[in-house]
C-alpha cells in the first residue's frame, strides 16, 4: 500500500500534564483539583477527589511499549513518552508514525470527576480548563492536524446549548457528550434544542463509548467510595482482570445508545445531526442494523414508533464510528458502509500500535479498494469534522 494517502486519525487522547489543573482550574476549586500521586508501585498516578486511590497513568501512557511491558502500575512521566502530554511533541509523534491529523478526546475518566459532582460551578469550571487546555495549548501548535473536539458538561439543556455555539466559535471541530443533553437517563423532548444547536453548527457530535447520567455517575462514585473501593479498580489481581473482562462489554454499551437516538425520531426531526460513536468497533454492527430492522417492520403498525425508515437509514445517513483493529469490520465494511468507518489508533491507550499505524492499515485493509481504504483512513473523518485534507 502506498504512503502517499493522507490518513485521519479518529480517536486519540490526552495523559494530563502534571500541571493542568493547576494552571487552567480556577484557584478557587484547587482543593478539588484532581491532584498527582503515586501508585502503589511507585508510578505516577491522579487521585481525585475523595477517592480511595489513585488512578495509574499505566496504561495510558504506552506509545511504543511493548504489550509484554504494559503494565497498570509503575509508569512515571519520565518513562512516558512526551507527545501523551505535550502538544509539539504530539506533532512530531503523528508525523513520525505518517498520521496527517488527528482527533483529540478529554481523558474521559477524569472527565467523569467533574460530570458527577453536586456542584454545578465546578462541572462547568472542570470541563472549561480542560477545553481551554485542549485548543489554546494542547492543539494550539497545529490547529489543522490537532483537532480539538469540545466536551460538554452534566448540566443540562440550557448549558449544553449555551456552549455550543462557544464552542464552534472558538475553533472546536466537533462535540463530545457524555450523558444525554439532559443529564438524566434517556433522550427526553427537551433534548431537542441540544440536537438543534448542533445542527445549526454543521459539526458532529461524538459519543466516546457510552453515556452515563449523572446521577448514575454520582451514585457509583458513592457506592465505592462506601465500600472502600477505587472507582476504577485498584491493586488487587481479580480487580485487574475484571477490568480487562470489561473491555469485552463495550458492544452492550453502545448498542443501547444507538436505538435511542434512531428510535426517539432524533435523525428524523433532525436530519443534518451527525453522531460519531467513538472506539466502538463496526464488526458487529451489521448483524445489529439487520435485527434493529427486524423489530421495526415487525412493530412499526402498534408502536408508534416516530420514524418514517427502517433504523438502518438513519445509521447510514446520520452516524459513523470508529475502530482500532477490526478485520471483520473491514471483512463487512459494505453493510457497515464505505462512507460510516473510521480508522483510529487510541494513542496514548494501550490498544495503540505507534509507530506501526501504517502497517497495521497496510495489514488489515491493503487488500480492499484503495478508494474504500482511502475514506476509512482518513476522507471519511475529513469529511465529517470538516478537516483540511
Amino acid at each position: 500500500m502506498a504512503n502517499t494517502h493522507r490518513v485521519v486519525d479518529a480517536d486519540t487522547h490526552v495523559l494530563e500534564p502534571p500541571d493542568l489543573w493547576e494552571k487552567w482550574l480556577p484557584k478557587k476549586y484547587q482543593d478539588q483539583a484532581p491532584k498527582l500521586a503515586k501508585d502503589p508501585a511507585g508510578g505516577d498516578a491522579w487521585l481525585f477527589a475523595g477517592e480511595v486511590e489513585p488512578d495509574p497513568i499505566g496504561l495510558v501512557a504506552t506509545p511504543g511499549m511493548a504489550y509484554d511491558q504494559f503494565r497498570w502500575m509503575g509508569v512515571t512521566y519520565e518513562e512516558a513518552r512526551t507527545g501523551c502530554y505535550n502538544g509539539t511533541e504530539r506533532l512530531k509523534d503523528m508525523t513520525h508514525d505518517g498520521i496527517h491529523a488527528a482527533l483529540n478526546f478529554a481523558p474521559q475518566r477524569t472527565m467523569g470527576h467533574f460530570l458527577s459532582n453536586e456542584d454545578d460551578d465546578f462541572i462547568a469550571a472542570g470541563v472549561g480548563a480542560f477545553n481551554s487546555f485542549l485548543i489554546d495549548e494542547f492543539c494550539a501548535p497545529d490547529l489543522s492536524r490537532m483537532i480539538p473536539l469540545a466536551q460538554l458538561t452534566s448540566l443540562g439543556v440550557d448549558s449544553n446549548v449555551a456552549e455550543i455555539q462557544k464552542a464552534a466559535d472558538r475553533g472546536f471541530k466537533g462535540f463530545v457528550m457524555s450523558c444525554w443533553p439532559n443529564a438524566g437517563e434517556s433522550v427526553e423532548e427537551e433534548d431537542d434544542r441540544v440536537w438543534a444547536a448542533i445542527q445549526e453548527t454543521g459539526l458532529p457530535l461524538c459519543i466516546h463509548i457510552n453515556v452515563i447520567s449523572r446521577a448514575q455517575r454520582l451514585a457509583t462514585r458513592n457506592a465505592m467510595k462506601k465500600a472502600g473501593k477505587a472507582l476504577y479498580g485498584g491493586a488487587h489481581p481479580k480487580a485487574k482482570a475484571k477490568a480487562v473482562g470489561n473491555l469485552g462489554s463495550v458492544f452492550s454499551m453502545v448498542a443501547g445508545t444507538i436505538s435511542n437516538l434512531i428510535f426517539t425520531g432524533v435523525f428524523e426531526r433532525f436530519p443534518d445531526l451527525h453522531v460519531a460513536m467513538i472506539e466502538t468497533g463496526i464488526g458487529w454492527l451489521p448483524h445489529y442494523l439487520e435485527q434493529l430492522d427486524d423489530r421495526y417492520w415487525r412493530n412499526r403498525s402498534w408502536g408508534e414508533i416516530p420514524i418514517s425508515q427502517p433504523p438502518s437509514y438513519y445509521w447510514h445517513q446520520n452516524m459513523s464510528a470508529s475502530f482500532i483493529l477490526d478485520p471483520i469490520g473491514i471483512q463487512v465494511r459494505h453493510a457497515v458502509g464505505i462512507t460510516n468507518a473510521m480508522w483510529s489508533s487510541d494513542y496514548p491507550h494501550h490498544g495503540n500500535d505507534w509507530p506501526y499505524s501504517r502497517k497495521v492499515i497496510s495489514d488489515m485493509m491493503g487488500h480492499i479498494p484503495e478508494a474504500e481504504r482511502n475514506l476509512i483512513t482518513g476522507g471519511n473523518a475529513a469529511r465529517i469534522f470538516k478537516i483540511e485534507f
